[in-house]
């Protein structure tokens, strides 16, 4: 899971691998596609037909090919626009005092955080939320 803190920016990447299967698709329908044209100029009439079902599947890769490097492209762009707010919520062993504060790397849950200022007893961390900006819901982790 990865999470993203204020200031922060989440960098995800696509796959090598299906990169460059796709990459590896585009070469072969264009190469497929060549042969296929060059193909059909050479004979007169023989194997015309084939030579059109050829022309036509190259030409469907490429374009699914094509499609699915734009995708990727696309995905990749929208991941970085979901900001969330990570909140690190703090409690008294003893009396039940509580406090919420921005998570702080290092942070873990039932960590001791310093003494409450009520009852001088220890503050831990009780739980640790995820708020999405957008929907303003809570996760607990």
């Amino acid at each position: 899971m990865v999470m993203i803190m204020e200031g922060e920016k989440e960098t995800r990447r696509t796959p090598i691998l299906l990169t460059v299967v796709i990459l590896a698709m585009l070469i072969m329908s264009l190469i497929a596609l060549f042969i296929a044209i060059r193909s059909s100029l050479t004979r007169r009439t023989i194997e015309i037909e084939a030579d059109i079902v050829n022309i036509i599947l190259s030409v469907s890769a490429l374009s699914l090919s094509v499609y699915l490097l734009l995708q990727m492209r696309r995905r990749t762009m929208a991941l970085g626009l979901d900001k969330t707010r990570v909140v690190t919520v703090i409690k008294c062993a003893s009396c039940g005092y509580g406090s919420t504060r921005e998570f702080e790397k290092g942070d873990y849950v039932l960590r001791e955080v310093g003494q409450c200022p009520r009852c001088n007893g220890t503050l831990l961390i009780h739980s640790i939320f995820r708020e999405s900006k957008q929907e303003g819901k809570k996760e607990k982790f």
